[in-house]
């Protein structure tokens, strides 16, 4: 099975230089090694960019503590800085986010999505359950996931990325909280290969 992913653009240097010292070791002995690829984890991030629709999401780096506001009628996404690679392998997708809303039994819809450098939108892969939120002063961890149908084509999209929905009027508000380390970790996304 053929596997792509962050680690390995990022590691293709050191990768080669290994390659090219191993042929010589065939007069001296054998290298068995077995290499383990990790799957990066997306961090989310309060900081705006492009007029405040747009946040920003960390690979495999954790980010400052930051509350986000918004509110129903308007969505907030969250993106990967350029990645660098044409393609991502088959993934599934999950969502690790810690919110709180000002009314109980608001709901959010959430889908993965690639951007391209002019922030055009093609979803990846949409979140089937709606995600419903209950009202309290601390934030609560939220769960959600799907898969990608297949490899993903990013040589025009370069970026990944999360959009939340929320499904009110305007009087229903929320609260994500980045940065912050909870029993269960921070709010991410996860990936993991199909």
């Amino acid at each position: 099975m053929k596997k792509k992913a962050l680690v390995v653009s990022i590691l293709f240097g050191i990768f080669l230089i290994s390659i090219v010292s191993a042929g010589l070791i065939d007069f001296f002995g054998r290298i068995t090694m077995t290499v383990e690829i990790e799957e990066p984890v997306f961090y989310l991030d309060g900081i705006h960019e492009d007029g405040g629709v747009y946040h920003q999401i960390y690979v495999n780096e954790i980010p400052p503590e930051e509350e986000i506001y918004f509110w129903d009628g308007h969505r907030l996404v969250f993106k990967t800085e350029n990645l660098g690679v044409d393609e991502f392998y088959s993934i599934n997708l999950r969502g690790i986010i810690w919110m709180k809303t000002n009314n109980s039994g608001n709901t959010i819809q959430a889908r993965f999505i690639k951007l391209n450098e002019l922030n055009y939108e093609k979803t990846i892969c949409d979140v089937e359950e709606i995600i419903v939120i209950g009202a309290t002063d601390d934030f609560s961890k939220y769960e959600f996931s799907c898969s990608s149908n297949g490899e993903i084509d990013l040589s025009n999209y370069n970026r990944i990325g999360l959009e939340l929905r929320g499904n009110g009027d305007e009087n229903q508000e929320y609260w994500i909280n980045t940065g912050k380390e909870y029993d269960d970790g921070y709010s991410r996304i996860e990936v993991s290969a199909i």
